[in-house]
């Protein structure tokens, strides 16, 4: 009888741990889609206001670490005025995979298709975000653009 409890309570113990990542990954894509809000707004401050107190950016040129989210929003008002000059209007995720490592921290991948106002297509971008879960919600502390073909598939 002992064993048959210990074995139920297993079970339980890990469909709620499921039920808790689906959430928590539900939670990340939720966050990810206002950020892409965000960018199709060309609001550098709500921009911003999505990545944690410091947080590294990774690109070909190398990492960049930002401090604080005025120096983001510094970056991405000078970032989102020279993608408006190349003809960018909105954006939306193409693909998005999310995959909680523990209850505080997160990874997504995913390619962003960065449209004009004509609705043609100006570039598809892949970025792959770590997050962390904080008491304002999920936060970007690292993102890397990267080639589309290295998106991240985590299932």
């Amino acid at each position: 009888m002992a064993i048959r409890n210990v074995g139920l309570f297993c079970i339980l113990l890990a469909a709620c741990f499921a039920a808790s990542a689906a959430d928590g990954e539900d939670a990340v894509r939720q966050t990810l889609q206002a950020y892409e809000q965000a960018w199709s707004r060309h609001d550098a401050h709500a921009v911003a206001g999505f990545y944690f107190e410091p947080a590294m950016r990774v690109s070909k040129a190398g990492p960049v670490v930002r401090p604080t989210r005025a120096d983001q929003e510094n970056f991405f008002d000078g970032y989102l005025r020279g993608m408006v000059g190349r003809g960018y209007d909105r954006s939306e995720w193409e693909s998005l995979e999310v995959r909680l490592l523990d209850a505080q921290t997160a990874l997504a991948s995913g390619i962003a298709v960065r449209y004009r106002a004509d609705g043609s297509i100006l570039e598809r971008v892949a970025v792959t975000y770590s997050l962390c879960s904080t008491d304002q919600g999920w936060k970007i502390f690292l993102s890397a653009t990267h080639a589309t073909d290295s998106a991240l598939h985590f299932r």
